[in-house]
């Protein structure tokens, strides 16, 4: 039987001109179709690691709906999570290694990359194009190999400005034979690519997506309780992110620890529930938290779903906590933060670049590097309700301002414009 290396996503959300209105002017939508109208009879896919589980997948399970209702046709692919652990094994080395991390990959691990790589790229030659937009390097030599006679974007989504040089002079020629080579962030940018090919479009949140709901606090603890066993009363601390050592977890945890001496009934949520295929390495991590929060009957860890509605744990938590922290020393950007503030959260961020790029320290959230500094700023934003308040409101007015979907839409809409005319 031949193995099969790619699955489309079938998506059923549409959007609707009614509800963009709520949020965004009705000059921005014109905006929006006159840019669109560019790319009428063009086809554009883009394919990335996952279906769901990360922001990638969220900026894609929104971004084809956009271009769709806007007229544009648009799909989206993804790895077929049976091309087996041994690959992924590969690609967490490559992510590792492209963010600074010294880590050797063997001529079998390359040879196995390879391998699937090639049998992505021929599937990807019989899908008819316009436009491939290539979404991290779990599929960069795919892009690489297909589609020598189309316009193909690489979208980087992770920090390559320090990275490891034996695994970047291995994937530098591969990332060169893009038309267009996209980051989140400028401060990402690794200077042995030449400037006239890079693009910077900061993420966004959708602001239509179920996911950005705000319901009371009242409410999401109550939802807590029943789906989580979270007391409704205590002061509640939550860290929303995958199971990573580059979230830096255990800093959570130890700053979590010193403000009981204030708090003694205080509780920790940390979420990271396990649905992304492209990341072997979460269940090492995770239970490596576990082991050091095993003894602390106030932390609550979330890993495997159980049968719970992700996204909708999720946004509830958001909803729920009295303060949101998200301790990455590395980030490609950190939706959650940006969820987070949207609902009026100012968030305690770690030093990485795509947080910082959203938090203005001490205005609608805070920026540490230490765990003592972080549970310094968790007690002072659980003492002083009204100063958190304004920075809450701070923090969502930055992302109506900054942050939310249609502005990314126009960004992608102008690149792809580029490419095709």
């Amino acid at each position: 039987m031949q193995q099969v290396f790619l699955k489309k996503v079938i998506l059923a959300k549409q959007i609707r001109r009614a509800d963009l209105l709520r949020y965004i002017p009705a000059r921005q939508i014109k905006e929006l179709l006159e840019q669109a109208s560019y790319l009428r009879g063009k086809r554009l896919v883009h394919v990335n690691a996952v279906a769901d589980g990360g922001g990638v997948a969220e900026i894609l399970a929104s971004l084809i709906p956009y271009s769709r209702f806007l007229g544009v046709e648009s799909d989206w692919y993804y790895i077929d999570p049976a091309v087996g652990k041994k690959f992924f094994k590969v690609t967490n080395k490559i992510h590792d290694a492209l963010q600074g991390a010294q880590i050797k990959i063997d001529n079998e691990e390359w040879s196995e990359y390879e391998r699937v790589s090639k049998g992505i790229a021929n599937e990807l030659d019989k899908i008819d194009c316009d436009v491939l937009a290539i979404n991290d390097p779990q599929l960069l030599f795919a892009g690489h190999h297909a589609h020598f006679n189309k316009h193909k974007i690489y979208f980087s989504h992770i920090d390559t400005s320090s990275v490891f040089k034996p695994v970047w002079k291995k994937l530098l020629p591969a990332i060169l034979s893009y038309h267009r080579i996209v980051f989140s962030n400028r401060d990402f940018v690794n200077g042995a690519l030449p400037r006239r090919k890079i693009k910077i479009f900061p993420p966004a949140i959708d602001p239509l997506a179920p996911k950005q709901k705000i319901v009371s606090k009242k409410q999401a603890r109550s939802y807590l309780k029943k789906y989580g066993g979270i007391p409704p009363r205590c002061p509640l601390v939550a860290q929303i992110s995958r199971f990573d050592v580059w979230k830096n977890p255990i800093g959570v945890i130890q700053a979590f620890r010193m403000i009981q001496n204030t708090y003694p009934e205080a509780r920790l949520a940390m979420v990271g529930f396990n649905t992304a295929k492209d990341n072997p390495a979460s269940a090492t991590v995770y239970k490596d938290v576990a082991a050091v929060a095993s003894k602390s009957r106030e932390i609550f860890l979330f890993f495997n779903p159980m049968g719970r509605n992700i996204s909708e744990f999720t946004t509830m938590v958001q909803n729920a906590a009295d303060v949101i922290v998200q301790n990455s020393v590395k980030e490609g950007f950190g939706l959650v933060v940006t969820e987070a503030m949207w609902k009026r959260q100012p968030v305690i961020g770690g030093p990485a670049s795509g947080i910082k790029k959203q938090i203005q320290n001490g205005q609608n959230g805070f920026i540490v590097k230490s765990p003592e500094e972080m549970a310094q700023k968790i007690n002072f934003l659980l003492s002083h309700p009204k100063e958190k308040r304004v920075m809450g409101e701070s923090a969502r007015k930055s992302v109506i301002k900054k942050f939310l979907f249609p502005r990314l839409v126009l960004d992608h809409l102008k690149l792809y414009r580029s490419c095709v005319k």
